[in-house]
């Protein structure tokens, strides 16, 4: 059976291209309607009766019974979220500057990407203009430190947003929950500046703004997690959502023993809630809590300390949400309040951080039919307390070697005010732009951020945006920095996009100079994503990305760790016609830069070897890094509401030796590689009802 339509504005009558269309039974069987609003699915008649479900963002959900075995075309009038006062159109607009989004994520998107491991950030880490170069969560955009990345939940900045990280901020997942996310939109370059302390790019995550229809819950099974959630339908005007998981190491470690030899123990513990109320139709109001708590343990080696790294860390963090609708605007008060404590421990180091961020801010948007603008203040309050004991020298780390007593405390805190407008020209051609000037604490620089964007497009399918700006963020003290420090950057971006209804492809290209403490860091480069659909059940995916990232420090030049010659992603998806699923997943790129030993002098009052490295810098590297992966999934239907989702995955396949770093014995006169994971298996089960 195949089932065809258009999907349209109901008050414009304007195709809405983009829109979600799935069955209730199986999220799976779905797709998107392409720029014209149209879409085609086909339906296996042995699961019918069912109920097709088409949603989009702003837009009320429809759900239309399927009960025939023939052909059938639809068209689906969506209305949006609107009130009618005096014939005035009231709909909520989130982010003013949508349209020069390079992409837009839903949740459905996140569960159907094989890359993504069903992780919100892993997801961002699938796109071209992903260029993280190690197995994690922390995204780097486009040749940029993950440190310039920002990421907002429910328009509040979260700034330590993955778990199992180390002291340079690396983290294997997000602590987002996928099954409370709505939607992410997603920047790569040039964010805009309604969101402050950003500058490579942004991840603005929005959660559920519909009370639920009726109750939902979820159990989720896998030799590594345990967890479950509730969505509550409290009343017509309230909805709650309680999730918690469990990841336990035992049944994991035993399985790929000698896949993970250096890894120990991991365990974490997560309890969440998302509170949805809407007292009027004017108003809604949206709380969310989150709490975790993990502990790390692996096996380090270094010339002068073999021995365990522990990692344990609590942390709590709540954001809330109010907002205000009138017949042409809309008044938005944000406010986050976080709080962590983290411990590490190996070698002479002993490290107790922790951190505080406050944050509040207040916006009004106002628009009109080819007009809007939206202004606002922000707070962004962010505090490090750090005590304990560094090694006195960095060739030297054992527990018997010196060591330093750190106690000192760090606090950033940042007043912005912004303002940024947007102006249809014409149906096709839409331009924005906006400055964000801060209001400077005692010892802080004065600095104005300030962008100009475009959106054209044209010939039905086809789309430019074409953005420059400059872009600044104060970023507090890590693991090889002490004090707080002003990051700038000045960039140029141009994205081009083709999409039909069976292929999408798309092409950027950007330069960016990115200054921090007397360091000049300059980027360009170029990605292309080709995605079709080479049969109606088979989906590839390509993408290329190049980049050109060089470092000048003290009039030295070298390559960034980012310069890279190529970064390919590659997958191919199949689905079966009994809902099974199997994905192939390829990763391959340049490997990363190293400053190779040249030589070593004996240190008689340590009692180890110090390390000499050319001068001026010479980076080497490392071999390529090559992955293959393999993700199976099947869903079973045992009645109209209850669903079993099965998942396998198979990562690294052909058990490759990918290098994560190099390291040295104890007197630097061998080297050797450390790898990341090699060839692992995961499985698990998830049950809807």
């Amino acid at each position: 059976m195949v089932v065809s339509g258009e999907v349209l504005d109901a008050i414009s009558k304007e195709p809405l291209p983009g829109a979600n269309i799935f069955l209730k039974s199986d999220y799976t069987q779905g797709t998107i309607s392409n720029p014209e609003g149209n879409f085609q699915i086909q339906i296996e008649t042995k699961h019918l009766p069912d109920t097709l479900i088409v949603s989009f963002i702003g837009f009320r959900e429809k759900k239309i019974p399927l009960v025939g075995y023939e052909d059938v075309k639809f068209t689906v009038p969506l209305f949006p979220f609107s009130r009618k006062i005096d014939e005035t159109i009231i709909r909520g607009k989130r982010i003013i500057a949508e349209e020069f989004t390079i992409k837009q994520i839903k949740q459905l998107d996140i569960y159907l990407n094989p890359l993504s491991k069903a992780d919100p950030l892993l997801a961002v880490n699938s796109m071209p203009s992903s260029t993280t170069l190690d197995e994690s969560a922390s995204i780097s955009f486009r040749g940029s430190s993950p440190a310039e990345t920002g990421i907002f939940f429910n328009q509040v900045p979260v700034y330590d947003a993955v778990r199992f990280s180390q002291l340079n901020g690396i983290g294997t997942f997000s602590i987002f929950n996928t099954a409370i996310v709505k939607q992410l939109h997603v920047f790569p370059g040039n964010p805009p500046l309604e969101f402050g302390n950003t500058t490579a790019g942004l991840i603005s995550i929005q959660t559920e703004n519909q009370v639920p229809e009726e109750n939902n819950y979820g159990i989720s099974v896998s030799i590594a997690n345990f967890g479950g959630l509730m969505n509550l339908k409290l009343s017509e005007k309230a909805g709650f959502t309680l999730f918690s998981n469990y990841q336990p190491p035992g049944i994991f470690l035993a399985l790929n023993n000698e896949s993970l030899k250096d890894l120990k123990d991991f365990r974490t513990i997560d309890l969440g809630f998302h509170y949805l109320y809407e007292p009027d139709n004017r108003t809604k109001i949206k709380l969310f809590n989150y709490a975790n708590t993990e502990r790390y343990e692996f096996n380090l080696r270094h010339p002068s300390y073999l021995g365990s790294f522990n990692q344990n860390k609590k942390r709590n963090f709540t954001i809330g949400n109010y907002t205000r609708m009138f017949d042409h605007g809309e008044f938005t008060l944000n406010a986050g309040l976080s709080f962590s404590r983290e411990k590490y421990d190996y070698g002479n180091t002993d490290i107790n951080l922790v951190k505080q961020d406050r944050y509040l801010s207040l916006n009004y948007l106002h628009f009109w039919e080819k007009l809007s603008f939206k202004s606002g203040f922000s707070f962004d309050s962010r505090k490090n307390r750090l005590d304990g004991r560094f090694p006195q020298f960095t060739y030297a780390i054992g527990d018997q070697h010196p060591e330093i007593t750190v106690n000192s405390t760090d606090l950033v805190p940042v007043s912005e005010v912004y303002f940024y407008t947007k102006y249809k020209i014409t149906p096709s051609l839409i331009l924005g732009g906006g400055i964000r000037k801060n209001i400077p604490a005692e010892g802080q620089k004065n600095f104005l951020s300030r962008q100009v964007n475009t959106n054209y497009q044209f010939l039905n399918n086809n789309s430019i945006n074409l953005s420059v700006g400059k872009y600044h963020k104060y970023n507090l003290p890590n693991a090889d920095i002490h004090g707080s420090f002003l990051i700038n950057s000045n960039q140029f971006t141009i994205d081009y996009k083709h999409s039909t209804e069976k292929s999408e492809f798309t092409a950027s290209f950007f330069h960016k100079k990115v200054e921090c403490q007397e360091r000049m860091e300059k980027i360009w480069g170029s990605e292309f994503f080709l995605k079709i659909y080479l049969h109606s059940r088979l989906q590839a995916q390509l993408s290329y990305t190049y980049i050109n990232a060089k470092v000048k420090k003290e009039n030295i030049e070298y390559p960034s760790r980012f310069d890279l010659n190529y970064f390919i992603r590659g997958s191919l998806k199949y689905q079966f016609m009994n809902n099974f699923n199997i994905s192939a997943i390829l990763l391959s790129r340049q490997g990363d830069y190293y400053n190779p030993v040249v030589s070593s002098v004996y240190d008689n009052l340590l009692d180890v070897y110090q390390p000499y490295y050319e001068f001026p810098i010479i980076p080497e590297r490392i071999p390529d890094y090559v992955k293959l992966d393999l993700s199976i999934s099947k869903l079973w239907t045992l009645y109209d509401n209850i669903s079993i989702v099965g998942f396998f995955s198979i990562n690294n396949l052909f058990d490759r030796k990918n290098v994560r770093l190099v390291n040295y014995n104890f007197d630097y006169s061998d080297v050797f590689y450390e790898s990341y994971s090699r060839r692992t298996f995961y499985f698990g089960v998830q049950f809807i009802f």
